[in-house]
């Protein structure tokens, strides 16, 4: 668990999408990322970077949207910015999010060069039909080639995304995907169990009766088989989603679940400090016309009671496999878990959803399978 003055993580969101997922509910601008687009988003973005309060820094996180599809000239641009502002640290993790058709062999080059340390290869599916479903203009061999450019050109960490549950799932075609993942050899794997949000094309599908999700049973079966079967190749799952081989765990993903500052810029990016959350606004037009206008996108803030801190950091904490040290709690929050909480997680261990262990009580197997029940009683 983290400390006060702990080193800042950097998050930039680049909303440029080419098509939007069926699954997606994320702040995206889908369409065609032209030219003089990128130009107006990565000066707003400078511009705002430039104002932001200065500090040390040791991640720095390029999600979207699609970071791939803009010019390596403006995300060099902005790389400048942030070194100009921060002090970032020499051993830094840099990491990108990619989709596998977006570039060529030159260009995983390219952000190598410019100090991508980390690629996030969103593959999502190793079946070319569910990526049709889903929307994704990629195929398998696409993904294939991607990952094997993106070794060659020698980020010191490779992670794909995969997604679990997705209609029509079955354990053969599951398992052809795992297979998959074996031959690849991934350093990091995020498993995303498929959840259906209202504010999508597939939910939209959903509420009409035109998919057909698969049984929950089964989605909990193939979750636990993943993981065993992960923790074989030696990606050893350290929280909910997220499965590394050693030394590869996300630096910059474990700001957030460590109560950790970080700062976000972009349209609908958040920043995080001492219980101070905040976040801009989330279109593209509000947010490049407020940073031209008066400098700041920020849309709203709010300041965490002492309680609910303690509460997100408890939520967050059970997120993590190592489970929450009670010691460090206690010293950081001036709070105990066990009494503060022990009504609402009483059902929790008698369920065997938490482990008994006096010093650092984890999600059992079972627990992880039922997080949401567990974490329902925190908030």
């Amino acid at each position: 668990m983290s400390g006060a003055g702990e080193r800042l993580g950097l998050y930039v969101h680049v909303p440029f999408c080419e098509v939007k997922c069926s699954y997606c509910h994320f702040a995206i601008d889908p369409g065609p990322a032209n030219e003089p687009r990128q130009e107006r988003y990565v000066a707003a973005i400078v511009r705002e970077i430039e104002a932001a309060p200065t500090g040390d820094a040791d991640t720095v996180y390029f999600g979207g949207g699609t970071p791939s599809l803009l010019r390596p000239q403006l995300l060099a641009r902005i790389l400048r910015a942030l070194h100009a502002r921060f002090r970032i640290a020499s051993s830094a993790e840099v990491t990108l999010e990619a989709n596998p058709r977006d570039l060529d062999e030159a260009g995983y080059s390219g952000l190598a060069e410019l100090g991508v340390n980390r690629l996030s290869l969103g593959m999502q599916s190793f079946d070319d039909a569910v990526l049709g479903e889903m929307g994704r203009l990629h195929r398998v061999d696409d993904a294939l080639q991607a990952f094997a450019w993106a070794r060659s050109a020698g980020f010191a960490s490779v992670s794909i995304d995969l997604i679990l549950g997705w209609p029509g799932e079955t354990e053969q075609r599951w398992r052809r995907g795992l297979d998959a993942v074996a031959a690849l050899g991934p350093d990091h794997v995020s498993l995303y169990v498929l959840e259906v949000e209202a504010r999508t094309l597939l939910g939209h599908q959903a509420r009409r009766g035109r998919v057909e999700l698969p049984d929950d049973d089964l989605v909990a079966d193939l979750y636990t088989e993943t993981a065993t079967r992960f923790e074989s190749l030696g990606l050893r799952r350290y929280e909910i989603s997220n499965f590394a081989r050693d030394g590869h765990a996300s630096r910059h993903n474990a700001k957030y679940w460590d109560d950790a500052p970080f700062l976000g810029f972009g349209l609908s990016a958040h920043s995080y400090r001492s219980g101070r959350r905040s976040w801009n606004a989330n279109s593209f037009g509000a947010y490049c016309r407020a940073i031209e206008e008066r400098g700041s996108a920020q849309a709203g803030e709010r300041v965490l009671s002492a309680r609910e801190r303690v509460q997100e950091a408890l939520f967050t904490g059970l997120r993590r496999r190592a489970g929450v040290d009670l010691a460090a709690f206690r010293d950081r929050y001036g709070a105990d878990p066990l009494a503060d909480f022990g009504p609402q997680l009483r059902d929790a261990f008698d369920a065997r959803l938490l482990e008994f262990d006096a010093d650092r009580p984890p999600l059992t197997e079972k627990g992880v399978l039922l997080s949401n029940e567990v974490f329902r009683e925190l908030v």
